[in-house]
């Protein structure tokens, strides 16, 4: 049976005599493909090439994805599905779980699980990663191949992902892109700005202010993508994500302990939300966390360079 994750092209013009100069010119990786010509994974013609194959108008290419064994002990648990095709997969993270930690029912574990059912022979390739926290999509590469081409996808700003969060206050500016420096602090647990930082850019557009609860709603999208970009951007500007145990000011902290009746310590780490990883994988849902949610993501299809948008509530 044929590989569904086999890639084929018909070769419709001659700009290059060899399928190794092809290759180079659709910016293959050339390390990826070496593996898949020493596994006899390339054929044109229906017959097993090497980069060295000459080629002629209208040849077809197939290129198959090499089997893998699944890097993640697979667990079964809900996994809500926005967008598949035969290159990646696009899974709504919940709030509370991580994207793969030891010791721990993860993401990566459920997507492990999902890839055994459903007879995916790869590794589990995340795209794009959430905190614990967090909620919304998440792109997972089913092949080496789709890590790389979605990958130039998010260098090249091409793959947009958007997010929505509610903030601390009233914001001065509608609309803003921000540009800041950042960096991993001495605590070795925030993200801090610092002149000696990756530069980094968040551009925000406000949604709604609340006057009664004083926090406003905003739609930001993230150009990069550095660890708690939104948290250490929104909170450098004096706004930080409500319910943000590492990034709220202190009086926030303060008086968030006193309602919820924990120590600065647990604050501080993030455990206002706590995972019960059962026997069977279930997640139990514990306590309030900070508002931010990837709710919609673009990008286009490897194989047709159709545009994909998926938005989730």
């Amino acid at each position: 049976m044929k590989d569904k994750r086999t890639l084929t092209y018909t070769i419709e013009n001659t700009i290059a005599p060899t399928l190794g100069e092809w290759l180079d010119i659709y910016q293959f990786p050339r390390k990826t493909m070496k593996e898949l010509f020493g596994a006899k994974a390339v054929r044109l013609d229906g017959q097993i090439c090497t980069a060295k194959s000459e080629l002629s108008k209208g040849m077809v290419l197939e290129i198959i994805p090499l089997k893998e064994r699944i890097d993640h002990d697979p667990i079964e648990m809900p996994l809500t599905i926005a967008y598949e095709d035969e290159d990646i997969l696009i899974v709504d993270k919940p709030s509370g779980i991580t994207m793969n930690s030891k010791g721990q029912v993860s993401l990566a574990n459920g997507v492990a699980h999902y890839f055994k059912v459903h007879n995916i022979c790869g590794k589990v390739r995340f795209l794009n990663r959430l905190d614990r926290d967090t909620s919304g999509l998440v792109v997972v590469a089913k092949h080496g191949l789709a890590q790389h081409f979605y990958q130039m996808q998010m260098d090249d700003n091409r793959l947009e992902k958007w997010y929505r969060a509610t903030v601390q206050g009233r914001l001065a500016q509608q609309h803003e892109v921000l540009e800041l420096p950042i960096r991993k602090s001495a605590d070795g647990i925030h993200q801090e700005v610092h002149p000696e930082g990756v530069m980094t850019k968040t551009e925000y557009e406000v949604l709604h202010y609340d006057a009664a609860q004083d926090t406003t709603d905003v739609r930001i999208r993230l150009w990069t993508g550095k660890t708690h970009q939104i948290r250490v951007t929104m909170a450098h500007i004096g706004h930080p994500l409500v319910y943000d145990p590492l990034y709220a000011d202190e009086g926030v902290l303060e008086s968030r302990q006193s309602v919820w009746g924990i120590d600065d310590a647990q604050c501080h780490k993030g455990l206002q939300q706590e995972v019960t990883n059962t026997a069977n994988g279930q997640i139990e849902d514990i306590g309030k966390t900070f508002a931010l949610r990837a709710y919609r993501l673009v990008c286009y299809q490897m194989r047709t360079g159709e545009q994909i948008v998926i938005e989730v509530q």
